[in-house]
């Protein structure tokens, strides 16, 4: 997988090496794995310009996206998983359950349907 994103989002490149990941699986691994100060700088980062990617991504077919956009995508799929630490429960865990580790995440790698 390309690190690059789309030009106009080139500043969130920094962030793409810890959080830019195709599964997820491995994006809540990502998230469980990080303490609050990782997760809040990526979220303060991208949070600004959500609707902006929001907006930029829908200008495509989702089973047509080129590498960059594909890689915005999966970007924001971690995002999503950055929002819940931050919004709800102040912790990369979902607290008052059982432990991240028992909770396997099962996903059609293969699929090309959305």
């Amino acid at each position: 997988m390309s690190q690059k994103l789309p030009t106009q989002f080139a500043s969130l490149e920094s962030f793409c090496p810890k959080w830019l990941h195709d599964t997820e699986a491995k994006r809540n691994n990502v998230r469980i794995s990080s303490s609050m100060e990782e997760i809040g700088e990526f979220y303060e980062a991208v949070m600004p310009r959500f609707e902006e990617i929001i907006q930029y991504l829908n200008g495509f077919k989702l089973s047509e996206l080129p590498a960059a956009e594909e890689n915005l995508l999966n970007l924001m799929f971690s995002f999503v998983e950055a929002s819940t630490p931050i919004e709800r429960f102040n912790s990369p865990i979902v607290t008052k359950s059982f432990p991240p580790q028992r909770f396997t995440i099962h996903e059609d790698t293969n699929s090309t349907t959305w």
